[in-house]
């Protein structure tokens, strides 16, 4: 885990499973937990009251599938960081945001995958995401994210925004 953390796409703080708690690779399957305690940033900015009470963001909810979804990536199929490979989410085919995920409550973070296609340099990835918070369903998502090796994407970017720029 160490190598992981060390090497990965994001700093610490946005990597948002602070403890795991089941790796199945028959299953593609990964159960973790969430502190909502720890400094989240988007929550740390809200306006809270009691019509808005203080609650783990969307936006976090969507990091953490984000930080499952690399974990699938690097333990179940081998793409380490730091040999080229990185990893984007490219569809939310479903977020369904069911309750407040408070703060206070440790959330479960469970993903498993649902599809994949495995080529040498390119693997795409489905997840079913379920989070919960003192048994209640906070979040369920349908996901997608693919993961390349060894392709210069920021002179890509670059070339496409230089393309975009000349329109």
């Amino acid at each position: 885990m160490r190598r992981f953390l060390d090497t990965f796409l994001y700093e610490d703080g946005a990597f948002l499973v602070d403890e795991v708690l089941r790796l199945d690779a028959d299953e593609r399957a990964i159960v973790a937990r969430m502190d909502t305690l720890r400094p989240l940033p988007m929550s740390a900015l809200q306006r809270t009251s009691e019509n808005h009470p203080a609650h783990v963001s969307a936006a976090e909810l969507l990091q953490a599938t984000g930080s499952l979804g690399c974990m699938h990536a690097w333990f179940f199929y081998g793409c380490r960081w730091d040999e080229g490979w990185a990893g984007f989410g490219n569809r939310i085919h479903r977020a369904d945001f069911k309750e407040l995920a408070h703060l206070g409550p440790p959330l479960e973070l469970a993903s498993r995958e649902t599809r994949s296609r495995v080529g040498k340099e390119r693997i795409v990835l489905r997840y079913e995401f379920r989070f919960t918070q003192q048994g209640r369903l906070v979040y369920a998502g349908d996901q997608t994210a693919m993961f390349v090796k060894s392709r210069n994407l920021a002179a890509a970017s670059a070339a496409h925004a230089g393309k975009l720029d000349a329109d």
